[in-house]
Protein backbone atom coordinates (compact mmCIF):
# COMPACT_ATOMS: atom_id res chain seq x y z
CA UNK A 1 0.00 0.00 0.00
CA UNK A 2 2.96 2.33 1.31
CA UNK A 3 4.85 1.44 -2.34
CA UNK A 4 1.56 2.06 -4.29
CA UNK A 5 0.96 5.47 -3.05
CA UNK A 6 4.99 6.41 -3.77
CA UNK A 7 4.47 5.75 -6.92
CA UNK A 8 1.22 7.41 -7.56
CA UNK A 9 2.23 10.72 -5.91
CA UNK A 10 5.81 10.35 -8.05
CA UNK A 11 3.21 10.01 -11.52
CA UNK A 12 1.07 12.66 -10.51
CA UNK A 13 -1.81 10.50 -9.82
CA UNK A 14 -3.72 11.10 -6.39
CA UNK A 15 -5.32 8.10 -4.77
CA UNK A 16 -7.96 10.16 -4.14
CA UNK A 17 -8.75 11.14 -7.70
CA UNK A 18 -10.92 9.10 -10.38
CA UNK A 19 -14.61 8.66 -9.30
CA UNK A 20 -15.90 9.08 -11.82
CA UNK A 21 -19.24 10.58 -10.89
CA UNK A 22 -19.78 13.99 -11.30
CA UNK A 23 -20.37 16.54 -8.63
CA UNK A 24 -23.33 18.58 -8.34
CA UNK A 25 -20.66 21.43 -8.66
CA UNK A 26 -19.56 20.02 -11.99
CA UNK A 27 -23.17 20.55 -13.79
CA UNK A 28 -24.58 22.86 -15.88
CA UNK A 29 -28.24 23.38 -16.59
CA UNK A 30 -27.58 25.28 -19.30
CA UNK A 31 -26.04 22.25 -20.76
CA UNK A 32 -29.01 19.85 -19.75
CA UNK A 33 -31.32 22.34 -21.84
CA UNK A 34 -29.25 21.64 -25.14
CA UNK A 35 -29.54 17.74 -24.74
CA UNK A 36 -32.94 17.85 -23.38
CA UNK A 37 -33.76 20.11 -26.57
CA UNK A 38 -31.65 17.83 -28.77
CA UNK A 39 -33.14 14.38 -28.06
CA UNK A 40 -36.62 15.43 -28.09
CA UNK A 41 -36.16 16.82 -31.26
CA UNK A 42 -35.15 13.33 -32.61
CA UNK A 43 -38.21 11.80 -30.17
CA UNK A 44 -40.92 14.09 -31.90
CA UNK A 45 -39.14 13.22 -36.08
CA UNK A 46 -39.77 9.61 -35.43
CA UNK A 47 -42.87 9.86 -33.69
CA UNK A 48 -44.41 12.24 -36.26
CA UNK A 49 -43.16 10.41 -39.11
CA UNK A 50 -45.35 7.17 -37.71
CA UNK A 51 -48.23 8.86 -36.12
CA UNK A 52 -48.61 10.65 -40.30
CA UNK A 53 -47.67 7.13 -41.74
CA UNK A 54 -44.42 8.46 -43.70
CA UNK A 55 -42.87 6.19 -45.97
CA UNK A 56 -39.02 5.77 -45.56
CA UNK A 57 -37.27 8.31 -47.70
CA UNK A 58 -40.54 10.93 -46.92
CA UNK A 59 -39.34 14.18 -44.89
CA UNK A 60 -43.20 16.17 -44.43
CA UNK A 61 -45.04 14.80 -41.74
CA UNK A 62 -47.78 17.58 -40.92
CA UNK A 63 -46.21 20.28 -42.54
CA UNK A 64 -43.38 19.35 -40.64
CA UNK A 65 -39.37 19.11 -42.69
CA UNK A 66 -38.72 16.23 -40.17
CA UNK A 67 -35.26 15.55 -41.74
CA UNK A 68 -33.90 18.54 -40.45
CA UNK A 69 -35.71 18.36 -37.33
CA UNK A 70 -33.81 15.47 -36.17
CA UNK A 71 -30.66 16.22 -38.06
CA UNK A 72 -30.49 19.27 -36.08
CA UNK A 73 -30.88 17.37 -32.74
CA UNK A 74 -27.95 14.94 -33.81
CA UNK A 75 -25.75 18.35 -34.25
CA UNK A 76 -26.83 19.89 -30.82
CA UNK A 77 -25.83 16.08 -29.29
CA UNK A 78 -22.33 16.55 -31.56
CA UNK A 79 -21.59 20.08 -29.58
CA UNK A 80 -22.92 19.07 -26.08
CA UNK A 81 -20.90 16.02 -26.37
CA UNK A 82 -17.83 17.90 -27.49
CA UNK A 83 -18.02 20.54 -24.84
CA UNK A 84 -18.83 18.07 -21.95
CA UNK A 85 -16.02 15.82 -22.77
CA UNK A 86 -13.43 18.68 -22.66
CA UNK A 87 -14.28 19.44 -19.73
CA UNK A 88 -14.12 16.18 -18.50
CA UNK A 89 -10.94 16.07 -19.66
CA UNK A 90 -9.96 19.12 -17.59
CA UNK A 91 -10.95 17.64 -14.42
CA UNK A 92 -9.13 14.52 -15.27
CA UNK A 93 -5.96 16.61 -15.86
CA UNK A 94 -5.38 17.87 -12.26
CA UNK A 95 -4.56 14.18 -11.83
CA UNK A 96 -3.41 12.62 -14.73
CA UNK A 97 -1.41 13.69 -17.69
CA UNK A 98 -0.18 12.65 -21.37
CA UNK A 99 -0.83 8.95 -22.29
CA UNK A 100 -2.30 7.90 -18.85
CA UNK A 101 -4.86 10.67 -19.17
CA UNK A 102 -5.93 9.38 -22.84
CA UNK A 103 -5.96 6.11 -21.68
CA UNK A 104 -8.23 6.81 -18.84
CA UNK A 105 -10.80 8.87 -21.35
CA UNK A 106 -10.64 5.56 -23.66
CA UNK A 107 -11.46 3.21 -20.93
CA UNK A 108 -14.66 5.97 -19.67
CA UNK A 109 -15.93 6.26 -22.78
CA UNK A 110 -15.98 2.76 -24.25
CA UNK A 111 -17.78 1.63 -21.26
CA UNK A 112 -20.52 4.58 -21.59
CA UNK A 113 -21.43 4.17 -25.03
CA UNK A 114 -21.26 0.97 -25.71
CA UNK A 115 -23.06 -1.29 -23.66
CA UNK A 116 -26.55 0.40 -23.93
CA UNK A 117 -26.01 0.30 -27.65
CA UNK A 118 -24.68 -3.72 -27.78
CA UNK A 119 -28.12 -4.27 -25.98
CA UNK A 120 -30.33 -2.68 -28.21
CA UNK A 121 -28.81 -4.17 -31.29
CA UNK A 122 -28.74 -7.64 -29.84
CA UNK A 123 -32.68 -7.14 -28.79
CA UNK A 124 -33.69 -6.15 -32.14
CA UNK A 125 -31.84 -9.08 -33.75
CA UNK A 126 -33.25 -11.71 -31.39
CA UNK A 127 -36.91 -10.03 -31.58
CA UNK A 128 -36.28 -9.07 -35.65
CA UNK A 129 -36.78 -5.68 -34.60
CA UNK A 130 -36.64 -3.21 -38.29
CA UNK A 131 -34.34 -0.72 -38.09
CA UNK A 132 -37.47 1.85 -38.00
CA UNK A 133 -40.90 1.73 -37.34
CA UNK A 134 -42.16 3.00 -40.44
CA UNK A 135 -43.80 -0.33 -41.70
CA UNK A 136 -40.19 -1.53 -42.91
CA UNK A 137 -39.87 -5.47 -42.51
CA UNK A 138 -36.84 -6.61 -40.64
CA UNK A 139 -33.91 -7.91 -42.80
CA UNK A 140 -31.13 -9.73 -41.55
CA UNK A 141 -28.13 -8.56 -43.63
CA UNK A 142 -25.58 -10.91 -42.48
CA UNK A 143 -22.57 -12.02 -39.36
CA UNK A 144 -20.26 -8.25 -41.12
CA UNK A 145 -23.26 -6.08 -40.72
CA UNK A 146 -23.80 -7.02 -37.32
CA UNK A 147 -20.62 -6.79 -35.83
CA UNK A 148 -19.64 -3.11 -37.57
CA UNK A 149 -23.13 -2.26 -35.38
CA UNK A 150 -21.80 -4.01 -32.53
CA UNK A 151 -18.29 -2.25 -32.80
CA UNK A 152 -20.20 0.78 -34.15
CA UNK A 153 -18.30 1.26 -37.15
CA UNK A 154 -20.96 1.33 -39.75
CA UNK A 155 -19.68 3.88 -41.75
CA UNK A 156 -16.11 2.59 -42.01
CA UNK A 157 -17.89 -0.57 -42.70
CA UNK A 158 -20.57 0.80 -45.59
CA UNK A 159 -23.07 -0.89 -43.73
CA UNK A 160 -26.67 0.25 -42.31
CA UNK A 161 -27.96 0.15 -39.03
CA UNK A 162 -29.94 -2.54 -37.15
CA UNK A 163 -31.06 0.46 -35.38
CA UNK A 164 -31.58 3.78 -37.08
CA UNK A 165 -30.77 5.60 -34.61
CA UNK A 166 -27.15 4.17 -34.23
CA UNK A 167 -26.01 6.14 -37.95
CA UNK A 168 -24.65 8.75 -35.40
CA UNK A 169 -22.90 6.50 -32.47
CA UNK A 170 -19.46 5.63 -35.17
CA UNK A 171 -19.55 10.02 -35.35
CA UNK A 172 -18.99 10.02 -31.67
CA UNK A 173 -16.55 7.09 -31.50
CA UNK A 174 -14.25 8.19 -34.21
CA UNK A 175 -14.49 11.57 -31.92
CA UNK A 176 -13.79 9.99 -28.79
CA UNK A 177 -10.24 8.52 -30.58
CA UNK A 178 -9.10 12.49 -31.26
CA UNK A 179 -10.69 14.70 -28.64
CA UNK A 180 -7.95 13.91 -25.59
CA UNK A 181 -5.38 15.22 -28.13
CA UNK A 182 -7.41 18.58 -28.81
CA UNK A 183 -7.15 19.07 -25.55
CA UNK A 184 -4.16 18.71 -25.16
CA UNK A 185 -3.25 21.19 -28.20
CA UNK A 186 -5.95 23.55 -27.48
CA UNK A 187 -4.39 23.52 -23.12
CA UNK A 188 -1.51 24.86 -24.47
CA UNK A 189 -0.39 29.06 -24.44
CA UNK A 190 -0.50 29.10 -28.04
CA UNK A 191 -4.19 27.14 -27.96
CA UNK A 192 -6.49 29.27 -29.53
CA UNK A 193 -4.18 29.80 -32.66
CA UNK A 194 -4.19 25.89 -32.64
CA UNK A 195 -7.78 25.38 -32.59
CA UNK A 196 -8.34 27.90 -35.31
CA UNK A 197 -5.75 25.29 -37.29
CA UNK A 198 -7.16 22.67 -35.91
CA UNK A 199 -10.71 23.62 -36.92
CA UNK A 200 -9.46 24.57 -40.70
CA UNK A 201 -8.45 21.58 -40.84
CA UNK A 202 -11.34 19.43 -39.87
CA UNK A 203 -13.39 21.77 -41.77
CA UNK A 204 -10.94 21.16 -44.94
CA UNK A 205 -11.57 17.09 -44.41
CA UNK A 206 -15.08 17.37 -43.81
CA UNK A 207 -15.66 18.43 -47.59
CA UNK A 208 -13.13 15.47 -48.83
CA UNK A 209 -14.57 12.62 -47.29
CA UNK A 210 -18.08 11.69 -45.32
CA UNK A 211 -16.19 9.85 -43.03
CA UNK A 212 -14.92 13.33 -41.73
CA UNK A 213 -18.85 15.00 -42.31
CA UNK A 214 -19.18 16.06 -38.82
CA UNK A 215 -16.03 17.27 -37.48
CA UNK A 216 -16.48 20.97 -37.74
CA UNK A 217 -19.91 20.15 -35.32
CA UNK A 218 -18.12 18.79 -32.71
CA UNK A 219 -15.16 21.65 -32.91
CA UNK A 220 -18.00 24.26 -32.33
CA UNK A 221 -18.30 22.29 -29.02
CA UNK A 222 -14.65 22.79 -28.90
CA UNK A 223 -14.90 26.34 -29.45
CA UNK A 224 -17.54 26.70 -26.92
CA UNK A 225 -15.42 25.00 -24.12
CA UNK A 226 -12.59 27.67 -24.75
CA UNK A 227 -15.43 30.26 -25.09
CA UNK A 228 -16.48 29.47 -21.79
CA UNK A 229 -13.20 30.55 -19.81
CA UNK A 230 -13.09 33.77 -21.38
CA UNK A 231 -16.35 34.63 -22.25
CA UNK A 232 -18.35 36.09 -19.69
CA UNK A 233 -22.38 35.61 -19.15
CA UNK A 234 -24.52 38.06 -20.49
CA UNK A 235 -28.13 37.36 -20.58
CA UNK A 236 -30.33 35.85 -18.28
CA UNK A 237 -30.58 32.34 -18.17
CA UNK A 238 -34.40 32.01 -18.60
CA UNK A 239 -33.80 33.12 -21.96
CA UNK A 240 -31.62 30.37 -23.13
CA UNK A 241 -34.15 27.37 -23.08
CA UNK A 242 -36.37 29.78 -26.10
CA UNK A 243 -33.01 30.75 -27.79
CA UNK A 244 -31.85 27.19 -28.31
CA UNK A 245 -35.14 26.08 -29.35
CA UNK A 246 -35.01 29.13 -31.58
CA UNK A 247 -32.28 27.69 -33.25
CA UNK A 248 -33.87 24.55 -34.14
CA UNK A 249 -36.86 26.18 -35.65
CA UNK A 250 -34.89 28.35 -37.84
CA UNK A 251 -32.65 25.17 -38.27
CA UNK A 252 -35.69 23.59 -39.79
CA UNK A 253 -37.36 26.30 -41.26
CA UNK A 254 -34.14 27.46 -43.27
CA UNK A 255 -33.73 25.98 -46.92
CA UNK A 256 -31.88 23.40 -47.87
CA UNK A 257 -33.48 20.67 -46.00
CA UNK A 258 -31.20 17.90 -47.53
CA UNK A 259 -27.38 17.97 -46.44
CA UNK A 260 -26.19 21.27 -46.41
CA UNK A 261 -22.00 21.21 -44.76
CA UNK A 262 -22.77 25.15 -44.47
CA UNK A 263 -26.05 25.35 -43.02
CA UNK A 264 -24.76 22.46 -40.35
CA UNK A 265 -21.69 24.12 -39.37
CA UNK A 266 -23.36 27.59 -39.04
CA UNK A 267 -25.82 26.83 -36.37
CA UNK A 268 -23.53 24.75 -34.35
CA UNK A 269 -20.70 27.41 -34.64
CA UNK A 270 -24.09 29.76 -33.74
CA UNK A 271 -24.98 27.45 -30.45
CA UNK A 272 -21.80 26.73 -29.39
CA UNK A 273 -20.60 30.53 -29.37
CA UNK A 274 -23.78 31.34 -27.39
CA UNK A 275 -23.50 28.96 -24.91
CA UNK A 276 -20.96 31.09 -22.93
CA UNK A 277 -23.35 34.55 -23.02
CA UNK A 278 -25.93 32.80 -20.46
CA UNK A 279 -25.88 32.71 -17.10
CA UNK A 280 -26.64 29.19 -15.60
CA UNK A 281 -30.59 28.34 -15.15
CA UNK A 282 -32.02 26.73 -12.19
CA UNK A 283 -35.51 26.25 -11.34
CA UNK A 284 -38.25 24.30 -13.13
CA UNK A 285 -36.85 24.48 -16.44
CA UNK A 286 -33.56 23.22 -15.30
CA UNK A 287 -34.94 20.64 -13.18
CA UNK A 288 -36.76 19.15 -15.59
CA UNK A 289 -33.70 19.87 -18.21
CA UNK A 290 -31.83 17.58 -15.50
CA UNK A 291 -34.23 14.51 -15.17
CA UNK A 292 -34.23 14.66 -19.26
CA UNK A 293 -30.96 14.72 -20.33
CA UNK A 294 -29.86 12.19 -17.22
CA UNK A 295 -31.98 9.54 -19.42
CA UNK A 296 -31.28 10.89 -22.64
CA UNK A 297 -29.04 8.30 -24.08
CA UNK A 298 -31.76 5.95 -23.46
CA UNK A 299 -34.30 7.88 -24.59
CA UNK A 300 -32.19 8.30 -27.95
CA UNK A 301 -31.59 4.74 -28.64
CA UNK A 302 -34.50 2.98 -27.31
CA UNK A 303 -37.84 5.03 -28.56
CA UNK A 304 -38.06 3.40 -32.10
CA UNK A 305 -38.09 -0.01 -30.97
CA UNK A 306 -40.86 1.53 -28.57
CA UNK A 307 -42.49 2.84 -31.76
CA UNK A 308 -42.35 -0.09 -33.27
CA UNK A 309 -44.01 -2.19 -30.73
CA UNK A 310 -46.83 0.24 -30.32
CA UNK A 311 -48.11 1.15 -33.76
CA UNK A 312 -46.93 -2.22 -35.62
CA UNK A 313 -47.57 -4.96 -33.16
CA UNK A 314 -49.98 -4.34 -30.58
CA UNK A 315 -54.04 -3.57 -31.21
CA UNK A 316 -54.32 -0.65 -28.82
CA UNK A 317 -56.78 2.76 -29.86
CA UNK A 318 -55.07 5.38 -31.65
CA UNK A 319 -55.62 7.75 -29.37
CA UNK A 320 -53.52 5.60 -26.37
CA UNK A 321 -50.48 5.12 -28.43
CA UNK A 322 -49.04 8.85 -28.13
CA UNK A 323 -49.92 8.32 -24.66
CA UNK A 324 -48.47 5.13 -24.46
CA UNK A 325 -45.13 5.91 -26.01
CA UNK A 326 -44.41 8.62 -23.60
CA UNK A 327 -44.83 6.26 -20.30
CA UNK A 328 -43.19 3.52 -22.03
CA UNK A 329 -40.45 5.19 -23.70
CA UNK A 330 -39.32 6.96 -20.12
CA UNK A 331 -39.99 3.83 -18.33
CA UNK A 332 -37.30 1.70 -20.39
CA UNK A 333 -35.11 4.80 -20.55
CA UNK A 334 -35.36 4.83 -16.69
CA UNK A 335 -34.75 1.33 -16.27
CA UNK A 336 -31.95 0.84 -18.66
CA UNK A 337 -30.22 3.93 -16.99
CA UNK A 338 -30.30 2.29 -13.47
CA UNK A 339 -29.95 -1.52 -14.80
CA UNK A 340 -27.45 -1.27 -17.71
CA UNK A 341 -26.04 2.55 -18.34
CA UNK A 342 -25.15 3.82 -14.61
CA UNK A 343 -23.05 0.28 -12.85
CA UNK A 344 -21.22 0.06 -16.21
CA UNK A 345 -20.72 3.69 -16.49
CA UNK A 346 -19.38 2.95 -12.28
CA UNK A 347 -17.05 -0.25 -13.82
CA UNK A 348 -15.58 1.55 -16.18
CA UNK A 349 -14.82 4.71 -13.53
CA UNK A 350 -12.65 1.83 -11.50
CA UNK A 351 -10.89 0.36 -14.72
CA UNK A 352 -9.88 3.77 -15.95
CA UNK A 353 -8.46 4.50 -12.67
CA UNK A 354 -7.02 0.94 -12.29
CA UNK A 355 -5.59 1.61 -15.62
CA UNK A 356 -4.16 5.12 -15.40
CA UNK A 357 -2.55 4.65 -12.19
CA UNK A 358 -0.58 1.38 -13.16
CA UNK A 359 0.08 2.96 -16.57
CA UNK A 360 1.41 6.20 -14.84
CA UNK A 361 3.40 3.94 -11.84
CA UNK A 362 5.41 1.98 -14.58
CA UNK A 363 7.41 4.57 -16.13
CA UNK A 364 8.47 5.29 -12.26
CA UNK A 365 8.87 1.81 -10.79
CA UNK A 366 11.24 1.27 -13.39
CA UNK A 367 13.26 4.30 -12.41
CA UNK A 368 13.42 3.08 -9.20
CA UNK A 369 14.80 -0.31 -9.76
Amino acid sequence: MILRERLNSLSGVRDTSITGVMTNSDQDPNLDVLRSVAVLAVLVTHALQVIAGCKPGEHLAYGVETYSLGRIGVLLFFVHTSIVLMRSLERTRTNLSGLALVRHFYVRRAFRIYPLSICLILLSITFSIPANALNVPYEWQGARWALANLLLIQNIAGVGQVADPLWSLPYEVQMYLVLPIVFLLVRTPRGTVRLGLIFAGGSALSLLHPLFRFVPCFLAGVVAYKLLATVRPRFPAWLWCPVVTGAVVMYVLAPHADSSWLKDVTICLVVGALIPLFHRGSGTIAAAASQVAKYSYGIYLCHTPVLWLLYRKLEISDWQRPIWFIIATGGISVACYHAIEHPLIKVGARLARRVSVRFSAEPVAAALL
